[in-house]
């Protein structure tokens, strides 16, 4: 959330988980979808193009965050503040979680395991979507079937990947304004928040939803900071406020120790 936009871009929507605006009649022949779409995808800030082959990072949950307002114990707050994550990825997008909770009491093994599964489906499914924009491409791989549109005030790429109907709209400088997956059992859409910057777009944060046939509703709220490591624009904190069946949670992570490879 195939566009070959990439089998990966409908789990990066899903996993969060149209009065279509009228193209214009000039001439859709006028296109050219190769140089439009290679165009489409300079202009964002990737790190494979500034020659990243890997990060390491330790991720730090912020657990005051996550249990505002919940009566936990004293105790328990300390077996959280003794685990440890660290995440890598490489410049094919690749991503891995791996934790360490070797001072856990053996009595609280088996909650502490339920806490490092929910820490790695949250944090996996964030990468999913930040790996699109920063590492890889939200944009069809060149080569792949795809559909372009000259709309009022930009263009739409769409694709059919199975059975699910995928469009990305985008303004006139190719930021993308929202992805949309149509699925028999679900809808999915992905707004995300791009910052210009003189090395290209920059994804600074976006909302996702998805809606199923039953009328369930998955919402996700997501703010992001970077710093600068090896020359690199690096995350510093990621923010997500989440909504699901009707529960609320909030999600703060911190990254640190970063240790970089270059090609």
């Amino acid at each position: 959330m195939r566009l070959v936009v990439a089998p990966i871009l409908v789990r990066a929507v899903f996993s969060i988980l149209v009065g279509a605006a009228p193209s214009l009649a000039i001439a859709q022949a006028d296109i050219d979808n190769g140089k439009t779409l290679l165009t489409a995808r300079s202009r964002y800030y990737n790190l494979r193009t500034a020659g990243l082959s890997e990060v390491r990072a330790a991720i730090q949950p912020n657990w005051d965050v996550l249990l505002e307002g919940a009566n936990t114990a004293p105790s328990a707050r300390a077996v959280l503040n003794n685990l440890h994550f660290w995440i890598s990825i490489d410049a094919a997008g690749n991503f891995q979680l791996s934790h360490d909770g070797k001072a856990v009491p053996a009595d609280q093994v088996a909650g502490v395991e339920n806490i490092f599964k929910g820490v790695n489906l949250s944090v996996t499914s964030f990468f999913r979507t930040w790996s699109l924009f920063v590492i890889t491409s939200p944009f069809p791989a060149p080569g792949s079937d795809y559909a372009i549109e000259r709309l009022a005030n930009g263009f739409r790429f769409s694709q059919r990947q199975n059975d699910l109907d995928v469009t990305m709209d985008t303004d006139n400088e190719f930021a993308v304004t929202e992805i949309r997956v149509v699925a028999a059992d679900r809808t999915s859409s992905l707004k995300p928040v791009l910052e210009k910057t003189t090395a290209g777009l920059v994804l600074t944060g976006y909302t996702a939803s998805a809606r199923r046939a039953d009328g369930t509703v998955t919402t996700v709220q997501a703010s992001l900071e970077y710093g600068t490591v090896s020359g690199l624009r690096l995350l510093n904190k990621v923010n997500l406020d989440t909504v699901f069946q009707g529960a609320t949670a909030k999600f703060e992570w911190v990254f640190s120790d970063y240790q970089v490879k270059m090609r």
